[in-house]
């Protein structure tokens, strides 16, 4: 080698020059190898973790999805046992409801059609041996009964105190012969077909006897005739008697209710369509260990998630969720893979890329983290508002008490409902509604505290939760800047970028509960409390309210039968001509005699009529009452015109016309003496279809009254629209008639619009003579109240218009 040789002279700078290359070579070479191995292990690692990542948030997208399927499962659940109570509820109310009267009952549910998987419902009675042939008489009497059974099959009497007979029910629960013959004979008789079913060993007789006892609920699943069904049955007992111990239950015992539902659909339901998900549901009746239910789907892959939860629906429920992350994208190895490559090529091409690839591993991990929490904040946050969901509500309120219980902190969930969100959808669109609830759920989120919660329940539903030191003063100062906050006017670009303005009503609940659900019910029925007294306000829970919201059932369920049992009446409000004070006409008013609690007040059953449509064959009843009455007064020879109120659900739909048109045809009474009074809110519910009808009700000749007017919009626009005969004055204007001039201007230029317009005016609720005298002064045409005469009965109007008569007479 030269190189030695020349080594051996004197030291040459120039001739280990080349050497200085090859020794940094070698050195870059080490470099190179050392980067490439900390390159390749550096990808592996970012490979392994990269997939890691993956994998924890399929499995974080699997919670959630399976989250959402108990949640919907509970909440149909909860749905089909609140079905069930309701039905219990009506057989303790009225023990001797028979098929027909089920049947009644049932079609006055609103929301019974909407619900899937729904069977129905049968009722089982215990009827003591000595009225068992009169009361099987009397049930196989029933058209409503045949038409459920098919047939009919008498128990004989045997030597038992009590039989157990099916008495009513909905017919699409017997859709075979051979499950309408199992499902009659006598249900207390193990020897019976249906006494002696047995059913994860115990016979039907047993169980039901059981079910007495525990005052519990029975559930489980039963096929028959190729058909699944899941049966939910509970006992019902008589009122006003002890229900402390098994025996004294088992001893008012009236019957039973079973609830029957298609738990196949229950199930797909609550699945929402996810292919990637099967769900399991299991039982524990009283006593007995987990039952299976149902199942539903199937799913299948290297990694399969499982989830279990337990459900408390008047019962525990288990809810078994498996299945894999929906798919959104390549595998975690192939993920892994791609992350690898792109490592070694990175590493090969140029050592200073190391520092490129740490940074884009931290970028990429911080991405992975960014996605898991999105999914995390999806998952438990509305899409719409960004507000805190349901789900997420329900849990921060059981934080929240638990808390409560260990520091003794003051606690209240606020319920807030948006009050004519729905005419803001009618009117503007979904778009400008969906506006409005984003902006509401701005306004909250700037009131709240960092440590309270502001989250949107459902639709136009909205809670604040509150605790510790912002109590200090009570929620009603929350409540205050909530109502405040909320009631500012709106800019929505969705509505023509006009200002809207809404207010709000809150039911607020304050204190300890056992749960959230209890805790959110109460707000909940306080809400509703805060809607009855006129919205734009809040009302705080109180214990009376949870029987006031029972009394309303009842008088709900009362008042269905209020008609056929002819408890309803009209009394009779004359109206005068405020120049000459003759009487010209008469408004008619309905009453309600209730046989317990003698006459119930307009304003507590008129509400409850217009919730469950029930002021739709009332308002019918009343329009023909009043016409032939009208009819007989002028056929007397009293010249009367007769105005009759019409509410916003009978304006909702084209039979209004026919119900009309059908009144004057029967009465004989001529269209013009006939007035339809409409208050300003239920014409503005649809202004456009309104207005059609309305239009449609003059060319029958009648005349049209706007009520309450001065009180809602109030717009000469909506005046032009309307083709109104009358306005009527609100009282509020005229009872402050002498101490505000604001009423007094506002009543000189409603008349002054009146006369313009050729309007006639009505002034409601005069009680002095001053309110009167004002009124003539400004020339108001028409007017009614105490001052003149209250409402009357027939005979009373009768009376009156003799007595009108003979003054004048006298007079002339």
């Amino acid at each position: 080698m030269p190189e030695a040789g020349v080594a051996q002279g004197p030291p040459d700078p120039d001739a280990h020059a080349p050497a200085q290359p090859a020794s940094r070579g070698r050195g870059w070479l080490l470099a190179l190898a050392a980067i490439v191995v900390l390159g390749v292990a550096a990808s592996l690692s970012a490979a392994l973790m990269w997939r890691s990542s993956v994998r924890a948030r399929e499995r974080d997208s699997f919670e959630a999805s399976a989250a959402n399927v108990s949640g919907t499962l509970g909440t149909l659940l909860r749905r089909d046992t609140d079905f069930v109570k309701s039905v219990r509820a009506v057989l303790t109310v009225q023990p001797n409801l028979g098929a027909s009267g089920y049947d009644r009952w049932l079609s006055l549910l609103e929301d019974r059609q909407d619900e899937p998987a729904g069977y129905g419902a049968l009722i089982v009675k215990t009827v003591p041996a000595s009225q068992l042939s009169a009361y099987q008489a009397r049930r196989n009497a029933e058209p409503a009964y045949r038409s459920l059974v098919g047939h009919v099959e008498t128990v004989p009497a045997g030597g038992r105190p009590s039989y157990c007979l099916l008495s009513a029910g909905s017919a699409d629960l017997l859709y075979d012969p051979e499950v309408a013959l199992l499902l009659q004979g006598d249900w207390c008789d193990p020897t019976s077909l249906i006494g002696g079913f047995e059913h994860n060993g115990t016979t039907r007789a047993k169980f039901s006897r059981a079910l007495s006892e525990s005052g519990g609920y029975g559930i489980y699943s039963v096929t028959l005739s190729n058909v699944t069904s899941l049966i939910i049955e509970v006992a019902a007992y008589r009122q006003g008697v002890p229900l402390s111990t098994p025996a004294q239950r088992r001893a008012a015992t009236v019957g039973w209710v079973l609830g029957s539902f298609d738990i196949s659909s229950l199930m797909h339901a609550s699945l929402g369509g996810a292919r990637h998900l099967a769900v399991t549901l299991y039982h524990s009746n009283p006593g007995l260990g987990p039952e299976y239910i149902g199942s539903t789907g199937t799913v299948s892959g290297p990694h399969v998630f499982t989830h279990r939860s337990t459900l408390q629906a008047d019962g525990s429920w288990i809810v078994q969720v498996s299945g894999t992350a929906a798919a959104s994208g390549p595998s975690a190895l192939a993920q892994a893979l791609v992350v690898l490559l792109a490592g070694l090529l990175a590493t090969l091409l140029l050592a200073a890329l190391v520092l490129v690839l740490a940074r884009s591993r931290e970028r990429a991990m911080a991405m992975v983290r960014e996605k898991t929490g999105q999914l995390r904040h999806q998952a438990m946050h509305d899409a719409l508002t960004g507000l805190p969901n349901r789900l997420l509500a329900i849990d921060r309120v059981e934080q929240m008490l638990a808390r409560a219980r260990r520091q003794q902190l003051p606690v209240a969930a606020l319920y807030v409902d948006i009050d004519g969100f729905k005419t803001v959808n009618d009117t503007f669109g979904h778009a400008a509604g969906d506006e409005l609830l984003r902006i509401v759920g701005q306004r909250l989120e700037s009131v709240v505290r960092g440590g309270d919660t502001a989250a949107r329940l459902a639709g136009d539903e909205f809670v604040v939760l509150v605790e510790g030191s912002t109590l200090d003063a009570g929620p009603e100062l929350v409540a205050e800047r909530l109502l405040e906050v909320l009631r500012q006017p709106y800019e929505m670009s969705d509505a023509g970028g006009r200002e809207l303005s809404v207010t709000a009503s809150i039911g607020i609940a304050l204190g300890l509960r056992a749960s959230a659900d209890e805790l959110l019910r109460d707000a909940d029925i306080a809400l509703y409390e805060a809607k009855a007294a006129g919205r734009n306000r809040y009302v705080l829970f109180q214990s009376a309210m949870q029987t006031a919201v029972q009394d309303r059932l009842t008088l709900q369920m009362d008042l269905a039968g209020a008609l056929e049992r002819d408890e309803l009446f009209l009394l009779y409000q004359p109206t005068f001509d405020l120049r000459s004070e003759h009487i010209i006409g008469v408004e008619a008013l309905i009453r309600w005699r209730h046989p317990e609690r003698g006459i119930v007040p307009p304003m507590e059953f008129i509400p409850i009529a217009e919730a469950t449509g029930l002021i739709v064959p009332i308002g019918r009843w009343v329009l023909r009452r009043a016409c032939r009455q009208a009819a007989r007064w002028q056929a007397q020879g009293h010249d009367l015109g007769m105005s009759v109120n019409i509410s916003a659900r009978q304006l909702d739909t084209d039979e209004l016309i026919a119900d009309v048109r059908a009144a004057l045809a029967d009465s004989g009474l001529e269209a013009p003496a006939l007035t339809l009074e409409v208050t300003e809110t239920a014409l503005m519910r649809d202004p456009q279809a309104t207005a059609t009808r309305v239009r449609a009700l003059k060319q029958l000749g009648v005349r049209i009254a706007i009520d309450d007017f001065g009180t809602g919009y109030s717009s000469l626009a909506y005046l032009r629209q309307f083709p109104a005969d009358v306005v009527k004055i609100d009282r509020s204007f005229i009872s402050e008639i002498a101490d505000s001039k604001q009423s007094k201007a506002l009543i000189h230029t409603l008349v002054q619009l009146g006369k313009a317009l050729e309007i006639e005016t009505l002034a409601e609720g005069i009680e002095d003579r001053v309110q009167l005298e004002t009124l003539q002064r400004e020339q108001c045409d028409h007017g009614q109240g105490f001052l003149f005469s209250r409402p009357l009965e027939v005979d009373a109007v009768e009376a009156f218009l003799r007595s009108a008569g003979a003054r004048a007479g006298a007079g002339a």
